[in-house]
């Protein structure tokens, strides 16, 4: 285990991001929950064992070398990835709602959505393959072959549950760390293309959410759980107009607890809940990309960068939908809404991160203490 320092301003964004996270979805659910189970605290009762397993993986793995996520490790996070996403067309399905939607697995105790963690054994894979075949850029094409059948994979698995939202951030994220490890974006761009038509082919009506976004400023119409969303952003002002105090979540803004929980922050906590949100997630996503500049190895680099780029587009594509800039898609808010798979799945790419943020302090001590003794040498002999 490394004894490097913890990297505190990380730690405790993430924190106080749970902490809130918990307020919010009590405030935004608890209507919701008193219909469904009679009971105000049923989400947030359901959320807090995810809560506690995702903090001790955080912790656990904050303390384990990131080395160890190498070679085998990195091939075997990816084929467990691919094995539960396949496990869904079986009977260990669940239906998620009445559409006949199937993407839950059901482990007994504990349910999961595996393409949450499918993104996360991606950008292990990835950055594992990229830092161990140094001449995979040269190669061309043909250096694409295994990152681009482990996402076209992924993606069409996920695509088929349907979850084109999920699909299409894989991809995105999948060329993200391609690209940071030195890919050239027209190779990237020409590759992405058949990989970006994948969940359209496989669900084509999911292209009328689109084309929504595209039209909407024509006619000046927009969907129904953007207006409602835009409404509660706009009635909140500065302030807000207190924590459980709005009014949206009465039935009004479709999902205020898991895809819309941004516009009941924005109405209960006003432009400054929202603007202490944004500098939250501004220092964790800073953090990883110092982390990720500063550490000594290309594998830890691109997993660094990875895991950072991941809550990244979460959190932007989220706020982009919530405030009308984007097509209305399912994705939550890390560590804010409602989503135990989403909610352990950041938690543990953060423990990823403070692992590899350790060895940055170790190797700067170490840098320390080599150019103490140097100094102390240098001294000695010139007395």
């Amino acid at each position: 285990m490394g004894s490097g320092r913890t990297d505190k301003w990380l730690l405790i964004s993430v924190i106080l991001l749970c902490l809130g996270g918990v307020l919010m979805v009590y405030s935004s659910s608890a209507i919701l929950a008193s219909v469904e189970a009679s009971s105000q605290t049923a989400y947030v009762r359901a959320l807090l064992p995810k809560l506690i397993l995702g903090s001790i993986c955080l912790v656990v793995l904050s303390r384990v070398p990131v080395h160890w996520f190498k070679g085998r490790v990195a091939v075997w996070v990816l084929i467990l990835s691919a094995l539960m996403l396949l496990a869904l067309v079986l009977p260990l399905g669940l239906t998620a709602d009445g559409r006949g939607t199937k993407r839950f697995l059901n482990l007994g105790l504990l349910q999961i959505q595996p393409a949450e963690f499918a993104r996360l054994g991606l950008v292990i894979f990835l950055s594992w393959y990229a830092s161990r075949n140094g001449d995979w850029v040269e190669k061309g094409w043909i250096g694409l072959r295994v990152p681009l059948a482990a996402i076209f994979g992924l993606a069409a698995l996920i695509a088929i549950q349907p979850n084109l939202s999920s699909a299409a951030l894989l991809i995105a994220l999948g060329f993200a760390v391609m690209f940071l490890a030195g890919q050239p974006i027209r190779r990237l761009a020409l590759g992405a293309l058949p990989l970006a038509l994948i969940p359209l082919v496989i669900q084509p009506y999911q292209l009328k959410r689109i084309e929504q976004f595209v039209i909407q400023g024509g006619d000046g119409t927009v969907p129904y759980q953007v207006e409602q969303s835009l409404i509660a952003l706009g009635s909140g002002g500065i302030a807000g107009k207190g924590l459980g105090e709005g009014l949206q979540k009465y039935f009004y803004l479709p999902f205020p607890h898991t895809d819309f929980i941004l516009g009941v922050i924005g109405e209960e906590l006003g432009f400054l809940g929202v603007f202490i949100l944004f500098v939250l997630f501004g220092i964790v996503i800073h953090r990883g990309l110092f982390i990720a500049r500063n550490v000594p190895d290309r594998f830890s680099q691109l997993l660094a960068a990875g895991v950072t780029a991941s809550v990244a587009m979460n959190f932007l594509l989220h706020s982009m939908v919530a405030m009308g800039l984007g097509p209305v898609t399912g994705v939550p808010l890390p560590f804010i809404s409602h989503g135990g798979s989403s909610l352990m799945v950041n938690l543990i790419a953060i423990g990823v991160l403070l692992s590899i943020s350790r060895s940055v302090r170790r190797q700067q001590q170490h840098h320390l203490s080599h150019g103490t003794l140097l100094g102390v040498e240098r001294l000695s002999r010139n007395e």
